[in-house]
């Protein structure tokens, strides 16, 4: 077997290639599910996150005390969240400020300190190291901030800082920046902080807990006279991308386990190919007494043989592949891989399939070619005079011979034809699977635009009157149309009960927000998904995009809803819901209402532009004239958004992944193309003899090749409609 093996190099070196290629890309993502599994928990973990924050106005030492003395609650610790921008070559962009009393006291939602100082001097911060990117300054330079209440202040950058809780600040389209109190009274803003973080006993997963006891705390500070504008708690101890990572990674899995199951029938086709060309050889040796399970038993030991050399190649080829891969992840979620050790039972997994898998895919194929009788083995002639006989009944009297006969020749091994289709269509179909998945992500980002009619949002820091912005921007050139919007930050209500929102400490990542829209703006167009959009008059009425309507899975079309505004809740009439691409969970009411809901008559929070420029260079400048002419009059902008900012945020976040499944499904693709070259080299091997009957009876070279090609076009196009 081993010179039989070595003697056909093209046919060794196919079959040897087909379980490596499945090997490696098993063990690469495998491996690279193995590492992330164990790295995403641990960055997060290691920054000892807090199972809640409670919004209090001001977290004085009585709070602190409180806190500490609270039954159930280990760690307490005040911070504060700042929402300010950073000009960066003349664009003002958003930077998150966290605000913290004392850096060498720091223990929930730590940060590893990468360059420079360790904590900030008086009138500088350090930086979130992905932030250099946005900011275009490290250590040693400075940049201009400026807060919802303070003037543009240049800040020195001390340090850098890593903070694994934090997605890497490109795909944010922000900045994350690190001050102390005093730093934020020199920004303009009172020096408090209004954030009560705390961690319960043990650090539990159970959120209903974490609740009870965050309420719990909540009541007695409100009874001791302090105002709670409301608590937040994620998901606990979960990053906040590791659930769509992994759900990723076992689309990956599944497409690897694929190209492994498509690699070991590919083998069997190959054995299958081998036996058809030694079925007198095997005759010849059953004649001199050889045994049908010795037979067997030796194409067994050459499989195994291949699946160890298969092993010894693939497995370290692929877990240097799933070491990268898992690196370049680790740089996607801003995270630190520490150790790329894959786990013992990965090894045992791979080897043990390596060495099982491909002969009990092949095991029919060989008990067959075995145990053949010596007559019928040695009067093989590569003619299955039954099979011709049986598939006469397919021949189709409009079309030419050669057409016949090729058609006649797919059916005729019809086991060997049904592996062929698997191959090709599976690989077929899990290759257009990954374009399907790559368009539609690049569909996706096009309904930023598609999907939208403005040019960009400006958010205010507080609710401005309209017609100090009529005024404002009343003279600018280019302003096609502005709409006004209402915008607070909002939660589920519960009767009687404290409002809880599922927003991480970064206020971004399962942030909730209701907007009070004209319903009949021009600005938006989000497909309905159930119900209907907001129409005049729609005083209670409510829509949320899916979202929001995923946190009420139980909300159907006509339900009463509870949302908070400020603390106060109110009832509205669930009417719709609708798709919106590249937004967190977002409510929507009708303007009126929403200003009466929130006390801000006449005023908005909001404002979406359309410009009359098609060309992107002018357009980013007069968004940038938008921006400083409502600065110079007085209104305060939270954040100004342009759609390519967020087409750009949404591109950056799985471009990379999207570029590896098509790269897997390449690889499938590649599979199913040597089982079709391996089915068509058999179906020739075999039928050598018939071939030189046809040249004795006329037939031409072209003709036969004719027929062979037909016979191999057929077969890709059957499985090309499976495919699909």
């Amino acid at each position: 077997m081993v010179r039989d093996f070595t003697g056909n190099r093209t046919r060794a070196t196919l079959m040897l290639s087909a379980i490596i290629v499945g090997v490696f890309a098993v063990t690469t993502i495998l491996g690279t599910y193995a590492i992330l599994s164990r790295e995403i928990p641990r960055n997060y973990m290691q920054t000892n996150p807090a199972s809640a924050t409670i919004d209090v106005g001001v977290v004085t030492a009585a709070v602190l005390e409180t806190a500490r003395n609270f039954p159930g609650i280990a760690e307490v610790e005040a911070r504060s969240l700042i929402d300010a921008r950073v000009k960066i070559e003349g664009i003002w962009l958003p930077i998150l400020l966290f605000v913290i009393e004392d850096f060498s006291q720091v223990r929930l939602n730590m940060f590893t300190p990468v360059a420079g100082v360790v904590a900030p001097p008086p009138g500088t911060m350090l930086i979130e190291r992905t932030a250099q990117a946005v900011l275009l300054q490290g250590v040693g330079g400075s940049v201009k901030i400026q807060t919802p209440n303070g003037a543009p202040t240049e800040v020195p950058i001390t340090g850098l800082v890593h903070d694994a809780t934090l997605a890497p600040a490109q795909q944010q389209q922000s900045g994350y920046g690190y001050i102390t109190r005093q730093t934020l009274g020199l920004l303009g803003e009172v020096p408090v902080l209004e954030e009560l973080r705390i961690q319960l006993n043990g650090n539990p997963d159970d959120i209903a807990l974490i609740e009870e006891t965050s309420r719990a705390l909540a009541q007695q500070l409100i009874q001791q006279g302090h105002h709670v504008h409301g608590i937040r708690v994620p998901p606990p101890l979960t990053h906040p991308h590791q659930t769509q990572m992994f759900g990723i990674l076992f689309l990956f899995l599944v497409f690897a386990v694929m190209a492994f199951f498509l690699s070991t029938v590919l083998v069997g086709t190959i054995i299958a190919a081998q036996l058809s060309g030694q079925v007198r050889e095997i005759g010849v040796m059953k004649a001199v007494g050889a045994r049908s399970s010795q037979i067997a038993s030796m194409y067994f030991a050459m499989l195994m043989g291949v699946g160890v050399l298969s092993a010894l190649i693939g497995i370290p080829t692929g877990k240097l592949a799933a070491s990268q891969l898992a690196q370049v992840i680790g740089v996607l979620l801003n995270l630190e891989i520490q150790s790329d050790a894959i786990p013992i039972w990965v090894y045992a997994l791979l080897i043990g399939s390596s060495l099982v898998v491909p002969p009990l895919v092949a095991v029919g194929v060989i008990v067959k070619g075995s145990t053949l009788s010596v007559r019928d083995a040695i009067s093989d002639n590569g003619i299955a005079a039954a099979a011709i006989h049986h598939n006469r009944r397919y021949t189709m009297s409009w079309l030419s011979l050669t057409w016949n006969m090729a058609f006649r020749n797919m059916l005729r091994r019809r086991g060997r034809l049904y592996l062929s289709l698997t191959l090709l269509s599976i690989g077929g179909g899990m290759f257009i699977s990954a374009l399907n998945v790559s368009h539609s992500w690049a569909v996706v980002v096009d309904r930023v635009y598609t999907d939208r009619s403005y040019d960009a949002e400006f958010v205010l820091n507080q609710p401005t009157p309209k017609g100090i912005v009529v005024q404002a921007l009343g003279d600018l050139v280019g302003i096609e149309q502005i709409e006004f919007w209402g915008y607070t930050d909002t939660a589920f209500a519960e009767g009687g009960q404290i409002d809880i929102s599922r927003a991480y400490p970064d206020g971004g990542h399962g942030n909730f927000v209701l907007m009070g829209a004209p319903p009949d703006t021009a600005m938006i167009h989000y497909p309905v998904l159930a119900g209907r959009w907001l129409e005049n008059g729609d005083d209670t009425a409510v829509v949320l995009n899916q979202i929001a309507k995923s946190m009420l899975e139980d909300a159907s079309l006509g339900d009463s809803i509870a949302l908070s505004i400020d603390g106060e809740h109110r009832n509205w009439r669930l009417v719709g819901v609708v798709e919106e691409i590249g937004s967190g969970a977002v409510a929507y009411v009708v303007d009126s209402s929403f200003e009466l809901a929130a006390g801000t008559q006449g005023s908005a929070r909001l404002l979406r532009v359309a410009t009359t420029t098609s060309d992107p260079i002018e357009r980013e400048e007069l968004i940038r004239t938008i921006d400083n002419t409502l600065r110079q009059a007085g209104v305060s902008v939270k954040r100004a958004i342009p759609l390519s900012f967020l087409q750009t945020a949404m591109g950056e976040h799985v471009a990379l992944l999207v570029v590896t499944l098509v790269m897997t499904a390449v690889l499938l693709g590649l599979i199913g193309l040597l089982g079709l070259m391996s089915t068509m080299s058999m179906n020739v091997l075999e039928r050598t003899r018939e071939i030189g009957v046809m040249k004795v009876g006329g037939a031409t070279p072209y003709v036969i090749q004719k027929i062979t090609i037909i016979e191999g076009l057929l077969i890709a196009v059957v499985s090309w409609v499976l495919a699909i």
